[in-house]
């Protein structure tokens, strides 16, 4: 346990040098610009972003169309599963093609189950 935690000190206290060695090399950099070019730099930086969070805008409107549509389709495909399970009610139940119930009408399904058989209960 001893060396898996001296190694991940070591990786730790690595990181640390090279993260002081570059802060201090970009410090030292900066203090070579003039006031156009740290001026510049700025502004590419809140550009930089700036263009990172209009895109994360972006694309959360984007996620809330698509969560929108699959919501539809969601209800679509409940809806046509709903009229396909009527239909195999139906033909299940001895029905013709002439008279079909609708299918949110389950009370006259029940009625064209009980006509076409004595009991529909075990059909229920």
């Amino acid at each position: 346990m001893e060396d898996w935690f001296s190694y991940l000190m070591s990786c730790f206290h690595m990181a640390l040098q090279n993260a002081v060695f570059f802060i201090t090399t970009i410090r030292n950099d900066l203090f070579l610009l003039d006031v156009r070019q740290f001026s510049a730099l700025v502004v590419g930086v809140i550009g930089v972003i700036f263009l990172l969070f209009a895109m994360l805008v972006r694309l959360s409107g984007r996620l809330r169309r698509s969560e929108a549509v699959i919501r539809s389709l969601n209800e679509g495909l409940a809806q046509i599963t709903q009229d396909l399970n009527v239909e195999r009610v139906w033909r299940l139940a001895g029905g013709d093609s002439t008279e079909r119930p609708s299918a949110d009408s389950l009370k006259e399904l029940y009625k064209i189950l009980a006509r076409h058989h004595d009991d529909a209960s075990y059909m229920a």
